[in-house]
């Protein structure tokens, strides 16, 4: 499979091996659009254990939303228009987001926590997401702020670290599983 941007990825697997997951996450991009219909992709999404986290990155969250999933729960998206969003033909991610699921809580932090369902906003936005979930399965800020460090990203983590939005996580998602 080729990304928009040219860059080759090979699965290591495919739904039909159904493998066994922590957490699925669903990324941003062009892509969202027709995946916003794709029934397997829908189906596999349902069949995954409730403690499966559901994560997604910008525009991944409109997969989500369309499935229902962001119903009567908070979830972000990105904030900043591109070129063709900012002109007369387009609309911002954060306020499709809110056309998609109309039930959403819609929030502007760039990471919002709701239990299962971990979203953030733009790009960077997944670091954050990322920082987050080393956080929520356990690892101490000081580890946390290393990982930052190496990666060239201590300045913008510290910047960004509390701009979350987190909801109880004893509120399970509940899934038609038809």
């Amino acid at each position: 499979m080729q990304t928009q941007a040219g860059l080759i990825v090979v699965p290591n697997y495919s739904f039909a091996d159904n493998p066994a997951v922590d957490a699925f996450l669903i990324p941003g991009g062009f892509g969202t659009r027709q995946e916003m219909h794709n029934r397997r992709l829908h189906s596999f999404v349902r069949a995954l254990p409730p403690e499966t986290i559901l994560a997604s990155v910008c525009t991944g969250s409109w997969i989500y939303g369309r499935m229902g999933l962001l119903d009567n729960r908070p979830a972000t998206n990105r904030k900043e228009p591109d070129r063709i969003e900012a002109s007369r033909l387009g609309r911002v991610p954060i306020d499709r987001l809110a056309e998609i699921a109309p039930a959403c809580r819609i929030s502007r932090a760039r990471v919002v926590d709701a239990g299962r369902i971990v979203t953030a906003g733009g790009i960077a936005s997944g670091m954050e997401m990322g920082f987050h979930l080393l956080r929520r399965a356990g690892y101490d800020e000081h580890f946390i702020s290393e990982v930052a460090r190496v990666m060239e990203y201590q300045r913008a983590y510290e910047l960004y670290r509390d701009d979350l939005l987190s909801e109880p996580q004893g509120t399970p998602v509940a899934f038609d599983r038809a």
